[in-house]
């Protein structure tokens, strides 16, 4: 008979936390490079006159003897109603028999490994003394952002935060940012974790009603929208500024002026989703980028490319999101679960 682990919400909220989730997707990438590691085509429907959408992303990390996939619905209307706009499940598998070994509810690894995901990408690629950073979007996913933001680069100081419909939506965000953040590690690990609450503590927030001033100071840009349509312009951005892109992951989404990939030195997560769902799409369809100048961050991690060559070069990270980081995630909660022995055993 077989038997799987369910893990809810919480049980996930127990599991991971950000350190583990940054050395998680890390090993992921350098998996991908290396060849331990393959991802799966990517099923993408929009639903809901683009208002929704429906996804499958999915792969194999054989050296890890795992076969995941995630099932991921994303609703903008929902917070409307109150409702988490991403919802979803994963599942686990053993790659030698095909088993199922875990049902993941995904929304908060989702979160997790997104925020991740950028905080990698800028600690290989931003300059090291990175001490200003503009978040363009205030919704869940500015909040995950900025707190891996800050876990990996100790430099930054000033984060601007930037709602280009709403300066109210910033202003209100940038008011409860410091104690969201302190609950996102309430949640995993020590409430009084005083370090991190230090941390937290020495940022200053800023909401800012101009997003050409926010950027002229900017050393580090995330742009975490649904936008369809170019936020920043290729004249907005000064030199050496990296900008991390986690928007755009379907067909039609762009948060950034195409021209930018003309001169900048750009970065991915994976090639073929980024040509044909991530912010590189635009560019590529133009003429503007050649799909063989993308750099897949994992070869940077591994030391097969070089990252940023100089102080003043423009860096760009294209976030599609891919389905090891989610595998690589849930495998670690799967495993503190495991120890902990949290959730629920299904017979099947």
């Amino acid at each position: 008979m077989a038997s799987l682990r369910v893990l809810s919400d919480q049980d996930v909220r127990k599991c991971i936390d950000i350190k583990g989730t940054l050395t998680a997707v890390e090993k992921a990438y350098v998996a991908k490079s290396s060849g331990l590691a393959h991802l799966y085509p990517v099923i993408d429907e929009k639903l809901h006159n683009d208002k929704a959408e429906f996804d499958i992303k999915s792969g194999d990390w054989l050296e890890q003897e795992i076969i995941g996939a995630k099932l991921v619905n994303w609703f903008g209307d929902n917070s409307a109603k109150g409702l988490d706009t991403i919802v979803g499940l994963s599942m686990l598998f053993d790659s030698n028999t095909g088993y199922p070994l875990a049902l993941i509810n995904a929304s908060y690894i989702t979160s997790m490994r997104t925020g991740a995901s950028g905080a990698i990408a800028a600690k290989y690629l931003a300059k090291p003394d990175a001490k200003v950073a503009v978040v363009i979007g205030t919704g869940n996913q500015a909040l995950f952002q900025i707190a891996f933001l800050i876990s990996a680069l100790p430099t930054i100081q000033n984060i601007y935060i930037v709602n280009p419909r709403s300066f109210d939506k910033a202003q209100k965000f940038t008011a409860d940012v410091s104690q969201r953040l302190e609950m996102v590690i309430e949640d995993q690990i020590d409430p009084k974790n005083k370090l991190w609450n230090r941390r937290v503590q020495a940022i200053n927030f800023l909401a800012s009603a101009d997003i050409e001033k926010a950027l002229e100071v900017a050393d580090v840009i995330i742009t975490a929208t649904p936008s369809r349509g170019s936020l920043i312009s290729k004249e907005s951005i000064g030199p050496g500024v990296h900008i991390n892109c986690m928007g755009a992951d379907s067909f039609g989404k762009q948060e950034i002026d195409e021209e930018l990939f003309s001169t900048a030195r750009v970065f991915t997560d994976d090639l073929s989703q980024s040509i044909s769902l991530g912010e590189c799409q635009t560019a590529v369809r133009k003429g503007i980028l050649n799909s063989n100048q993308i750099i897949e961050l994992g070869d940077v991690i591994n030391g097969v490319y070089l990252g940023r060559e100089s102080e003043n070069q423009v860096t760009i990270f294209d976030g599609t999101g891919i389905s090891l980081q989610d595998i690589s995630v849930g495998k670690l909660a799967l495993d503190v679960a495991i120890e902990k022995n949290l959730g629920q055993i299904v017979n099947l």
